[in-house]
C-alpha cells in the first residue's frame, strides 16, 4: 500500500512538472534519405575536431557539413572502404581517428588518410573483436575502452599499442554502457547485472551499493546508459529505476524520471548533458528535457500534425554540437536538429484539435478589450487568440464568411470586413453577429460587398476601403456616404496621421492625402521622370513611425519615406539590400527599428543607419512569403506577423546575436570535374584535402576545383562564404548557390587558396583557412628542360658560328659569281640590244631596198645577165630580211611577260608546207629528204608562226651541216595528250656533252675548233627552244653519236586558245589575189583620171626616205597627203576630206596606235579606213591595232603591189556600199556605219530627219545645228561617210520612206509626196524615177 502511495505522489509529481513546461515550444529539422542520410536508423552521433557531424546507421555511416552528406559503405572492391555497415556506435580519439562499432567487430576512419581500417589487433589473451560493439568511449589517459557482446570489455593503449580483454566470465550479461568519471573510476553497465565500478583498472569490480542501506540499488538491472555530468554527477539511465542521478560526493541517489505524464515506465536508451542544469533524456517514447534545477520537464513527441515536431518516438542517440544545438537520432526518422535559438520566433499554424488554429492564410490581428487577439484568415474565417494562455478558439459563425479582409474595434463592437459577403457587426462579449451590410438598390449603402480596409478615426469616424471607392459610416442614418473623390478607387489600407489627415492606399492608383485643414484631396503617384516621385503606384499600406514621419510600401517598388516640406519621397528598394521589391507591412519595435513583411522573409530595417538584415525561414520563420496588412504590436513589445503558412511571434528583445564562427574546411578536390581522394592511385593529395595544407600539381592537372563549406549548422544557408586564389583573383569572391570553386587552365607557379566564412548574423571569423598550391611546369619549361635549352644553346651557337661564318664565305663566292653573271648579262643584254636595234634600223632600209627592187624585175626587156643578177640580190635581200626577223623575234621571247596566243591548227599541213619549201635546197645539196606523217590528218593548238619558225630553223640547221640525208617525222601519243616533231640529220655529229650547251644564245659548234663550242651569231636554235617552252613544251637533243636527233614536244591541249574572223585570217591571202588578179588592173584602169577627182590617201611615217617611197607607190592613182607624226596627221586631216589613211606605228609625239584610236573615236574621223605599217611583226602588235580599229595591218618590209591592193580594196568596198546605199530603196543607212562612232553618228541624224521629213523647209543647216556641229565638218563628215551631200542624203532619206509608204499601200502617191516633204508631185516623181529608176506609180503597182 505504502509503493502505491509513493507511485501516485510520484505520478502526480510529473504532472505537475510537465504541465508547468508545456508551454515552451522546441523547432526541430529533419534530415532524412532525401537530404543525403544513408538510411533512417541512427544508432550514433558524433562531432570530430574540425566540426563534421557523423551519424551511424544501419545501413552505414554519414559525414554533414551543414549542406551535403558524404556516406561511407562497404565497397567489396575497395580494401579501404568501411567493413560493415551496421554501426552501432562512434568515438574519437585524441588523434582525430574515428573508431567506428558495429555488428562484426571495431573499424577505424583515418580522415588524414581518407580510409578505413579493420581493428584487428589481438588482444595479449589472444583474443580478437569481431561480435557486435556496444558502445566505445575514452578516459583521461587516451586509453579507448570497447564493450563487445559475449567478448567482455577491451581496453586499448594508444601508446603501448596493446589490447587487453577484460572477459568478466563472473558476469553472464554483456557490457552495456562504460565510462570513467573525473576521479577515474570506471563505471560498467551490464545489460541484466546492474551497475559496476572499479577503481583500480578493472583488477576489482564492485557494484554500486547504496550508501543509506547498503543495498544493492541495480541489482539484475539494465543498465542503458552512463554519463557524467557537472557537480561530480554521473547520470545513470536504466530500464527499472528510470534516470538516475548519483553524486559522487555526498553518495546520494536522485530519482529523475521513472515514468511519464500518462504513468507508463520511461524506456531510457540515450542521456546528454545539454548544460549544468538541463538534461536531455532519449527515450522510446520521445525526449524528455529535464530541469536539474527545477525538477520540471518538458515531453517532445512525433506528431504527423507537426512538422517541427520530432519524426519518432524512438530515440536511439542524442549528440551536443559546437554551437550548442541538439542533434536527435531515432529508429525510423533519421536525424532531428535543434538549434541553439539565437532568433527565437514562435510559430503557429493550423493542427489538428478545436483549440488549434483555423485557416494558414493569416490576414489581419485585432486586439478587443478583454486582450484576447482576433484573428482573421483567409481561408479559415475569425480565431480568437489568448496571448497568456496561447490558446485558440474558433468564432463559428465566420464559417459562413472565411475570407476575412479588414478587422476594426469599435467599443465592444468587432467591424468585420469580408470578401464578396459584405460587412459583419460582431458583440466581443456574447459573440453575436448584430448586423450585416451589404450593397444594395440604395445609393447610401455598400458600394461593393469587399471590404479590403477598415479606420476608425480619433472623431469617431469610421471609413471603409473597397474595390470600388471610399465610404464614411453615417451614425445617424445607419448608413453610408461615398466620398465622390475616391470613387472607383481600389482602397487598400486606411491609416490616419498624428495630425488628423486620412492616407488611402490604392491599388493602382498611387495614395491619396485627405487634408482635414484644408478639406482637400491630393493624389501621388508614380512619375518615370522624377526620382522623387512615389516609386511604384501599387501602394499596399501606410504607417507612421515613432517620429511622426510617413512611410509607404508598395507591390514592386519597395518602401518610400514621405516629406511633407517638399512633398516628395525617398524610396528603398532591392538596390539598397532588400531581398524583396514587394513590401506589405512596417511595425516599429521598441528600439526604432523597423520590422518590414515581404516576399522573401523578413527583414530588419534601421532608419537611421540604413542597415538591412534579412531573416528567412533558415532562422525559424514558417515561410518566406508573409500576407496583405497583417501585422500587430502589443503592449509587451511582441510582433505578429500572419503569413500564407501561419503567423509568427517574436519579440525582438529576446533577439541575441550568434557570436559562433563556423570554421571552414575544404571537403572535396576534384580534377576535370572528377573527385579525388588521398588514397586513390597517382592521386597528387598526399593526405585528406581537409587535412592538407599545400599541393603539388603537374601542368598537366592546372584545372581543379573545391568544395567548400563552413561548418555551422544552426543556419546553414545563412553562412556566407568568399575565396581568393592569390596569384589570381583580385578581389574576394563571394560563393553563390553551389560551394563548388572552379579554377581552369592555370599557369605554373605557386598560388594561395583563402577561404573565409561568416555566420548567420553576418559576423566574418578573422582566421582563414589556407591552402598552397604548387603547380609545376611542363616539361619544356622546368629546371632540366632549361638545361637542355642551354645546352643546345650552346652548340647550336657554336653551330651558328661556323654555319655563318660557311654561309658568309658562300655569300662572298655567289656575289663574285652573281658579279660575273651580271657582267656577262649585261654584255648578253648589250648584244641583244645591239642586234635589235639594228635590226630595226635596217628593216626600213630593206624595204627601200626591197620595194625597187621588185618594181625593177616586174619590167620587161631585161636582158639575162642583169635579170641574174637582180635575183641574187632579191636573195639575199630576203636572207638578211629572215636575219633580222630572227634577231627581233629572239628579243620578243626573250623579255618578261611575252606570251603566244595559240589556235587551232593542221599540224601536217604545216609540217607539208615546210617540207615543200624547202625540197628544193634538199635537192640542190643532193640529200636524201624524207617526211613522215600519219595516215590522217592531226590538229593542234599552236601559234602558227612560231610553229613555223621552230620548224624552219631545225630544218635550215640540218641542211647546213648534213651530208647524206635529213629526215622529219611527226609522232602522236592521244594517252598523255602530246606530239612529237623528230629531226634527223648526219653530217657533223655534236658530241653528247655538248648537245645542251648549242641552245645558248650565239654559241655555235665549230668543228674546225677540234669539236669545240665557239660563240657566234647563230640564234635559230636558242629561239626555237624559247618558243618550244612558250608552247609549254621542250626542244632538245636525243643522246647518242650515230647522228643528230632534234626532239620536239608540244601538248595538243592549251589552256586558252583564240579564234580569229575567218575573213581577217584570210584577209592576206585574198589581197594577193587581188593584186594579182583582173580586178586590180581593171581598178587600176579606172583609176586613172585626174587629179581633181582622184582619192585622197594621208600618208604617216616619220621616216623621210619610206615616206617619199610610199608617196611615189600610191601618186600615180591617188592624190597623196603627208605627216611624219600622228599630230601633224590630225591636223591634215582637219584641212582635207581624206579618203584613207596609212600610217607607221612607231613614231615620235603620237605614234600610229594612239593616231588609230583618236581616228576611231572622233566622230568627224571615224569613218575613215586605217593602214598600220610596222616592223613589229608579232600577233600581238595585229590584234592590238585591230582592237584599236585599223582596217589592214602590213608588215615591213611590204610589196608595194600588196600595199597598192590593199588601198584599193578598202576603197572600192566603201564605194560599193555607199552605191547599193543610194540605188536600193530598202537598204537602211545603218549598213554604211563601220565603226562604233558612225552608227551613232548615223542613228542620230537618222533620227533628226525622221522628225523633220514632211517639213519642206528642212535644211543642211538645220542637221549640222541639231547634231551640234559646224557646216563644214558635218559637210565633211557626210561626204567621208556616205559620200554625199547633206541635201542628197536628205533627198534620198524621203524618198527611200516614200518607197515604204508606197509598198504598205495606205496612201496614194500624191498624199505620200507631201508627206515626205517634196512640193510638187511632178518633181517628186522625177527625183524617184532618177533614183531608183522607176516611176512612183510602177514601183507601187
Amino acid at each position: 500500500m505504502r509503493k502505491r502511495i509513493i507511485a501516485l505522489i510520484s505520478f502526480l509529481c510529473y504532472i505537475v512538472c510537465w504541465t508547468q513546461a508545456a508551454d515552451e515550444h522546441y523547432y526541430f529539422k529533419n534530415l532524412s534519405i532525401k537530404d543525403g542520410l544513408s538510411q533512417t536508423t541512427v544508432n550514433a552521433i558524433m562531432q570530430d575536431k574540425k566540426g563534421f557531424m557523423w551519424f551511424g546507421t544501419k545501413g552505414g555511416l554519414s559525414r554533414y557539413d551543414g549542406m551535403s552528406f558524404r556516406n561511407f559503405k562497404r565497397d567489396m572492391n575497395d580494401n579501404h572502404s568501411l567493413g560493415n555497415n551496421f554501426v552501432t556506435c562512434l568515438y574519437e580519439d585524441k588523434k582525430g581517428n574515428i573508431w567506428v562499432g558495429t555488428d562484426a567487430g571495431v573499424y577505424i576512419y583515418y580522415p588524414a588518410r581518407e580510409i578505413f581500417a579493420p581493428f584487428n589487433l589481438q588482444s595479449k589473451e589472444n583474443i580478437q573483436i569481431d561480435r557486435t560493439v556496444s558502445a566505445i568511449s575514452g578516459d583521461k589517459e587516451g586509453r579507448v575502452w570497447i564493450a563487445v557482446e559475449t567478448q567482455g570489455l577491451f581496453c586499448y593503449d594508444p601508446q603501448k599499442e596493446q589490447l587487453h580483454n577484460y572477459t568478466l566470465n563472473s558476469f553472464s550479461a554483456n557490457v552495456q554502457s562504460v565510462t570513467s568519471d573525473n576521479s577515474g573510476t570506471i563505471w560498467v553497465g551490464f545489460y541484466g547485472s546492474g551497475l559496476f565500478y572499479s577503481k583500480d583498472n578493472l583488477k576489482t569490480l564492485h557494484p554500486y551499493l547504496s550508501p543509506k542501506d547498503g543495498e544493492e540499488v541495480f541489482k539484475d538491472d539494465v543498465i542503458m546508459k552512463i554519463v557524467p555530468g557537472a557537480y561530480n554527477c554521473i547520470y545513470i539511465s536504466s530500464i527499472r529505476k528510470g534516470v538516475q542521478e548519483l553524486n559522487l560526493t555526498s553518495g546520494n541517489l536522485r530519482s529523475l524520471l521513472l515514468m511519464d505524464e500518462t504513468g507508463e515506465m520511461v524506456y531510457s536508451r540515450d542521456l546528454l548533458v545539454n548544460s549544468d542544469n538541463e538534461l536531455w533524456i532519449g527515450t522510446e517514447s520521445g525526449v524528455y528535457i529535464y530541469n536539474l534545477r527545477t525538477n520540471k520537464y518538458v515531453h517532445l513527441h512525433s506528431s504527423k500534425d507537426d512538422p517541427y515536431s520530432l519524426s519518432d518516438n524512438a530515440v536511439y542517440s542524442l549528440c551536443e554540437d559546437s554551437e550548442g544545438g541538439i542533434w536527435v537520432g531515432s529508429y525510423f526518422g533519421g536525424v532531428d536538429y535543434y538549434p541553439k535559438s539565437y532568433t527565437y520566433f514562435e510559430k503557429y499554424y493550423p493542427k489538428d484539435g478545436d483549440n488549434n488554429l483555423h485557416g494558414k492564410r493569416v490576414r489581419e490581428f485585432c486586439e478587443d478589450n478583454k486582450g484576447i487577439l482576433w484573428v482573421g484568415t483567409e481561408d479559415g474565417g475569425l480565431n480568437r487568440f489568448d496571448p497568456k494562455t496561447k490558446t485558440f478558439s474558433f468564432f463559428a459563425p465566420s464559417s459562413g464568411f472565411t475570407n476575412i479582409h479588414g478587422l476594426c474595434m469599435v467599443g465592444d463592437k468587432l467591424w468585420v470586413g469580408t470578401f464578396s459577403k459584405g460587412l459583419k457587426i460582431v458583440d466581443t462579449n456574447t459573440g453575436n453577429i448584430l448586423k450585416t451590410y451589404q450593397k444594395n438598390a440604395s445609393p447610401r449603402s455598400l458600394i461593393d460587398n469587399s471590404i479590403f480596409a477598415i479606420c476608425r478615426t480619433t472623431t469617431g469616424d469610421i471609413y471603409l476601403g473597397t474595390m470600388f471607392g471610399l465610404l464614411r459610416y453615417n451614425e445617424q442614418t445607419d448608413d453610408f456616404d461615398r466620398i465622390e473623390e475616391l470613387a472607383g478607387r481600389f482602397v487598400y489600407d486606411i491609416k490616419e496621421d498624428s495630425g488628423g489627415n486620412l492616407w488611402l492606399a490604392t491599388y493602382v492608383n498611387g495614395a491619396y492625402c485627405y487634408n482635414v485643414n484644408e478639406k482637400k484631396w491630393k493624389n501621388y503617384v508614380h512619375n518615370e521622370s522624377n526620382k522623387e516621385s512615389l516609386p511604384y503606384d501599387k501602394v499596399l499600406s501606410i504607417f507612421e513611425d515613432s517620429h511622426r514621419q510617413i512611410w509607404l510600401t508598395t507591390q514592386g517598388g519597395g518602401f518610400c519615406l514621405f516629406h511633407p516640406e517638399t512633398e516628395t519621397f525617398t524610396s528603398y528598394n532591392s538596390s539598397n539590400g532588400l531581398p524583396n521589391d514587394v513590401i506589405y507591412q512596417i511595425v516599429e519595435d521598441a528600439e526604432g527599428l523597423f520590422w518590414l513583411t515581404t516576399n522573401s522573409g523578413l527583414v530588419r530595417f534601421n532608419p537611421e543607419t540604413k542597415q538591412v538584415k534579412g531573416y528567412t525561414t533558415a532562422n525559424g520563420l514558417l515561410g518566406d512569403q508573409f500576407n496583405y496588412r497583417s501585422s500587430y504590436k502589443d503592449e509587451t513589445g511582441a510582433i505578429y506577423l500572419g503569413s500564407i503558412d501561419g503567423f509568427v511571434v517574436f519579440n525582438p528583445k529576446t533577439f541575441t546575436e550568434n557570436k559562433s564562427l563556423p570554421p571552414v574546411v575544404i571537403t572535396d578536390f576534384m580534377l576535370f570535374n572528377k573527385e579525388v581522394r588521398a588514397d586513390e592511385e597517382n592521386t597528387p593529395l598526399e593526405k585528406s584535402i581537409t587535412f592538407s595544407d599545400s599541393i603539388t600539381l603537374q601542368a598537366n592537372q592546372n584545372s581543379f576545383s573545391f568544395r567548400i563549406a563552413a561548418l555551422g549548422y544552426q543556419v546553414p544557408k545563412m553562412n556566407k562564404l568568399m575565396y581568393r586564389l592569390d596569384g589570381f583573383d583580385k578581389d574576394w569572391i563571394t560563393v553563390g548557390e553551389s560551394p563548388i570553386v572552379t579554377y581552369s587552365n592555370l599557369w605554373h607557379g605557386d598560388y594561395v587558396f583563402r577561404v573565409k566564412a561568416s555566420n548567420s548574423d553576418g559576423i566574418w571569423g578573422p582566421e582563414e583557412h589556407l591552402l598552397y598550391i604548387h603547380i609545376l611546369p611542363p616539361f619544356y619549361l622546368s629546371f632540366w628542360a632549361y638545361c637542355i635549352y642551354i645546352l643546345l644553346f650552346i652548340v647550336g651557337s657554336v653551330y651558328a658560328f661556323c654555319y655563318f661564318r660557311q654561309r658568309s664565305s658562300r655569300q662572298h663566292r655567289r656575289q663574285l659569281e652573281k658579279f660575273e653573271q651580271e657582267k656577262e648579262r649585261e654584255i648578253y643584254n648589250a648584244k641583244i640590244d645591239f642586234f635589235t636595234n639594228v635590226a630595226h634600223e635596217i628593216r626600213t632600209p630593206l624595204t627601200l631596198i626591197k620595194g625597187p627592187l621588185e618594181n625593177i624585175l616586174l619590167k620587161k626587156h631585161l636582158d639575162p645577165e642583169t635579170h641574174e643578177d637582180l635575183n641574187i640580190m632579191q636573195h639575199n635581200t630576203e636572207r638578211l630580211l629572215n636575219l633580222t626577223n630572227q634577231l627581233l623575234d629572239f628579243r620578243k621571247v626573250e623579255s618578261q611577260g611575252y606570251s603566244l596566243n595559240f589556235t587551232k591548227c593542221d599540224i601536217t599541213n604545216i609540217l607539208k608546207e615546210t617540207y615543200m619549201r624547202f625540197s628544193s635546197l634538199s635537192r640542190q645539196k643532193g640529200l636524201d629528204f624524207n617526211l613522215e606523217l600519219p595516215e590522217e590528218n592531226f590538229c593542234a593548238h599552236v601559234n602558227r608562226e612560231a610553229f613555223t619558225k621552230i620548224i624552219s630553223n631545225l630544218l635550215n640547221n640540218g641542211m647546213k651541216y648534213a651530208d647524206s640525208y635529213m629526215h622529219i617525222k611527226l609522232e602522236v601519243d592521244i594517252e598523255i595528250q602530246a606530239f612529237y616533231v623528230v629531226t634527223k640529220n648526219d653530217g657533223v655529229i655534236i658530241p653528247d656533252e655538248m648537245k645542251e650547251e648549242i641552245f645558248q644564245p650565239f654559241v655555235r659548234f665549230s668543228q674546225k675548233e677540234e669539236g669545240k663550242l665557239a660563240t657566234g651569231a647563230g640564234i635559230g636554235l636558242a629561239l626555237s627552244r624559247s618558243l618550244a617552252e612558250l608552247h609549254r613544251g621542250t626542244l632538245v637533243m636525243a643522246p647518242g653519236e650515230d647522228a643528230n636527233v632534234f626532239v620536239l614536244t608540244l601538248p595538243i591541249i592549251q589552256d586558252t586558245v583564240i579564234t580569229l574572223d575567218s575573213d581577217m585570217e584570210n584577209m592576206d591571202a585574198e589581197l594577193q589575189t587581188e593584186a594579182s588578179g583582173e580586178q586590180y588592173s581593171d581598178d587600176k584602169s579606172e583609176g586613172k583620171q585626174s587629179k581633181e577627182s582622184k582619192h585622197m590617201v594621208l600618208v604617216v611615217e616619220d621616216n623621210p626616205e619610206m615616206l617619199a617611197f610610199i608617196e611615189r607607190q600610191l601618186s600615180s592613182q591617188y592624190a597623196v597627203v603627208t605627216a611624219t607624226n600622228g599630230r601633224e596627221a590630225l591636223e591634215a586631216l582637219d584641212g582635207n576630206f581624206v579618203n584613207l589613211v596609212v600610217s607607221d606605228v612607231v613614231m615620235p609625239l603620237m605614234d600610229g596606235f594612239e593616231l588609230c584610236k583618236t581616228i576611231k573615236s572622233n566622230v568627224g574621223y571615224s569613218h575613215i579606213p586605217v593602214i598600220l605599217l610596222t616592223a613589229k611583226t608579232n600577233i600581238q602588235s595585229k590584234i592590238e591595232g585591230m582592237e584599236l580599229g585599223a582596217d589592214s595591218y602590213i608588215e615591213k618590209p611590204f610589196s608595194p603591189e600588196y600595199l597598192l591592193a590593199v588601198v584599193s580594196n578598202l576603197i572600192n568596198n566603201r564605194e560599193k556600199l555607199r552605191r547599193d546605199f543610194a540605188k536600193s530603196p530598202f537598204v537602211a543607212v545603218n549598213t554604211m556605219a563601220l565603226t562604233k562612232a558612225d552608227e551613232e553618228f548615223i542613228k542620230k541624224l537618222n533620227e533628226i530627219i525622221l522628225s523633220n521629213l514632211s517639213n519642206q523647209e528642212f535644211s543642211m543647216d538645220d542637221m549640222a545645228e541639231s547634231l551640234n556641229m559646224s557646216r563644214s565638218s558635218f559637210y565633211r563628215k557626210m561626204k567621208g561617210v556616205l559620200d554625199l551631200s547633206p541635201n542628197e542624203y536628205l533627198r534620198i532619206e524621203r524618198l527611200k520612206r516614200a518607197a515604204q509608204l508606197l509598198k504598205e499601200g495606205e496612201s496614194r502617191i500624191n498624199e505620200i509626196c507631201y508627206m515626205v516633204g517634196f512640193s510638187s508631185s511632178s518633181y517628186f516623181s522625177k527625183c524617184f524615177l532618177k533614183q531608183f529608176g522607176v516611176l512612183p506609180k510602177d514601183f507601187a503597182g
